[in-house]
């Protein structure tokens, strides 16, 4: 029996990059539903809608980003990924004094965010077919999205496409990878906590999820990428089968990782940087820059 099967269980993941694109497609498609429908999207928004609106805290990957982002500031900036908006406010608060763009896919948010913010130029848009010629912006960043695309390097190469020579792609998300846990994943017999399938009595689901969140799941992570191929993604997250349960990352799909993106802009001569190193915080939660 091996690591990744426990029981005749499996985790389904295939690469984005390698495996066979129609499956993939459905996927997006489903995902697209997910961010795209007003109705879907409700829960979710709620819950990124609950960040609102303080200011964060100094060191943290968000704070970080801004200060980047605003010193010196540039005069064309893109966010990919913009939902309603909070960081383009948080951004104006910080000083910033250019062109901002931003990017969603629900059209019912870009539609709350022109109403809001006219100062400012909104799309509906995905990651793959950003609605900018080639070049054309100082500074690209997305906040933990990429964790959310289902093929993250065609999401890599669109947005290094529209940033300008000599300009940047400022990326934050999580790596599931070194810190082996995968929260739209499905661990032990049925969904639930440990803790709360122990004090339920149902001691062998409680096992099992223990075995998978300490050892099965981040084994198999580490080695996603070189048992499967290029930037994994989860076939199955938690969100399509279980809507009603939201918590950060239930969405995501790309096992992430900052190795394998750094090594992604290494390969096509881009410059990546770590620009706070990958310590803690920063070793959990990917800060990268890469420069064109």
């Amino acid at each position: 029996m091996s690591e990744n099967e426990v029981a005749g269980r499996t985790f389904d993941w295939i690469s984005s990059v390698e495996a066979d694109q129609r499956i993939l497609s459905d996927l997006n498609e489903r995902m697209a539903r997910f961010y795209g429908e007003q109705a879907m999207r409700a829960r979710y928004q709620e819950m990124l809608d609950a960040q609102e609106e303080a200011s964060p805290e100094a060191g943290t990957p968000a704070a970080v980003l801004l200060k980047i982002l605003c010193a010196p500031p540039p005069r064309r900036v893109l966010e990919v990924g913009c939902s309603s908006a909070r960081l383009y406010r948080q951004l104006c608060k910080a000083g910033f004094t250019g062109e901002y763009t931003g990017v969603e896919v629900a059209e019912h948010i870009i539609g709350q965010n022109r109403k809001r913010h006219s100062g400012a130029s909104w799309h509906c848009a995905d990651a793959y077919g950003i609605p900018a010629e080639d070049d054309s912006f100082d500074s690209v960043f997305s906040f933990y999205v990429l964790e959310h695309l289902v093929w993250p390097a065609r999401g890599l190469t669109e947005m290094m496409r529209v940033v300008r020579p000599g300009g940047q792609l400022l990326l934050v998300f999580p790596d599931f990878v070194q810190v082996g846990r995968f929260s739209s994943q499905l661990t032990g017999l049925s969904l639930g906590e440990f803790r709360v399938k122990l004090r339920r009595f149902r001691l062998l689901d409680a096992f099992v999820t223990a075995y998978d969140n300490r050892i099965r799941l981040p084994n198999a992570l580490r080695k996603a990428s070189g048992t499967l191929g290029s930037f994994p993604v989860n076939l199955r997250p938690l969100c399509l089968d279980h809507p009603d349960v939201m918590y950060p990352d239930v969405d995501a799909v790309y096992i992430a990782s900052k190795r394998e993106v750094f090594k992604w802009a290494q390969d096509r001569g881009y410059r990546p940087e770590f620009p706070v190193g990958v310590k803690a915080p920063f070793d959990r939660h990917s800060f990268i820059r890469i420069v064109k």
